[in-house]
């Protein structure tokens, strides 16, 4: 028995299954998340570090709470980066 073939104005099939909206924003917030990693390993040292800077003129410990916040900055920006990996 051969098989009739469909008509010609009907689209062709879809190649794979369209994505539910939830599951396209959900992959969305992930690969955002994941291009903003990079600014976190800029941005939470030099936030830290004027953080510490404006301390240290307050208290007059400079360099050390500079360094500190530093430290804490690079510290924040590892949690950040493996916390998105999970």
């Amino acid at each position: 028995m051969a098989s009739i073939p469909p008509p010609a104005d009907s689209p062709p099939p879809p190649l794979r299954p369209e994505k539910h909206s939830d599951d396209k924003f959900r992959d969305r917030r992930r690969l955002l998340n994941a291009a903003s990693l990079g600014w976190n390993f800029v941005t939470a040292p030099l936030v830290g570090g004027a953080l510490g800077y404006g301390l240290d003129w307050l208290i007059g410990t400079y360099p050390w709470a500079m360094i500190v916040g530093i430290l804490l900055g690079v510290v924040a920006a590892f949690l950040d980066l493996i916390r998105s990996v999970r």
